[in-house]
């Protein structure tokens, strides 16, 4: 594969990512989220804005690129419907697992259509942490790992305190609604996060997320489930950091205004 053949295709790949992790959690409100737990409908409307958001960033990047749109929705609700008719059992931690087998099944899906039209391999991922990268290459993997710490993050928080809960008897089988102010402050916390341990200031990190501890405090939370509270707080901090490491050795991309 050419240098030119390894960009298109890495082009390519991070193009499917972005596009899966903002159309399965970045759009993916509460509302929608039962929706396609009930039945085909909500299903139907959930992969179609992934699918969307995907066609919008992957835009005639390849020859064909809409027939590996028809491609990703098909597979992507071939993979969903498992969790809406198929695997419905949440009890015992089970939905913390389901949702990692379930992720783990959409970026094989993404590598294999990456693989089938570019040519795709993971080892052309050594190109980012180089200077010869392009500048928007590094621009998709960094809004990659920002889309995952303001909206994926808030999931694990809330299927982990689930696991733990049913770890203690426990058992929640209903799916959690995140708290507005747990996603928006999560958010602030984690980037800011991210930024510190990226410009060296690692060590400071954790004293990001004594302000949302404060207000679980303050709300009575800490009170009332100090499992829910550590949980959280220890995931959140937990996906800065993991995302930070991804990131670190990508030069920052240079933002055109």
């Amino acid at each position: 594969m050419t240098l030119v053949n390894t960009e298109i295709a890495l082009s390519f790949f991070l193009q499917l990512l972005l596009g899966h992790v903002v159309g399965d959690f970045v759009l993916q409100p509460y509302w929608l989220v039962l929706a396609k737990r009930k039945g085909w409908v909500g299903l139907s409307i959930h992969v179609a804005v992934v699918t969307f958001i995907t066609a919008i960033l992957a835009w005639r990047t390849i020859p064909n690129w809409w027939v590996w749109m028809i491609v990703l929705f098909i597979g992507h609700l071939f993979i969903d419907q498992f969790r809406t008719f198929v695997f419905t059992d949440n009890t015992k931690g089970k939905g913390l697992l389901l949702l990692f087998l379930d992720q783990l099944a959409h970026v094989i899906l993404i590598a294999l259509i990456a693989w089938a039209a570019t040519g795709w391999t993971p080892s052309s991922l050594a190109l980012l942490p180089t200077l010869d990268a392009p500048n928007q290459y590094r621009l998709l993997a960094y809004l990659i790992g920002l889309s995952a710490l303001i909206s994926t993050a808030p999931v694990l928080e809330a299927e982990i305190t689930v696991a733990v809960w049913a770890a203690q008897g426990q058992e929640i089988t209903q799916t959690l609604r995140i708290d507005t102010s747990d996603r928006v402050l999560g958010s602030i916390e984690r980037i800011t996060a991210m930024v510190l341990i990226l410009a060296g200031f690692g060590l400071i990190a954790p004293l990001i997320f004594v302000p949302r501890l404060l207000l679980m405090i303050y709300q009575g939370q800490a009170r009332e489930n100090r499992t829910a509270v550590t949980t959280k707080v220890i995931t959140s901090f937990a996906s800065a950091v993991i995302v930070s490491l991804l990131l670190i050795n990508i030069p920052a991309p240079i933002l055109l205004i």
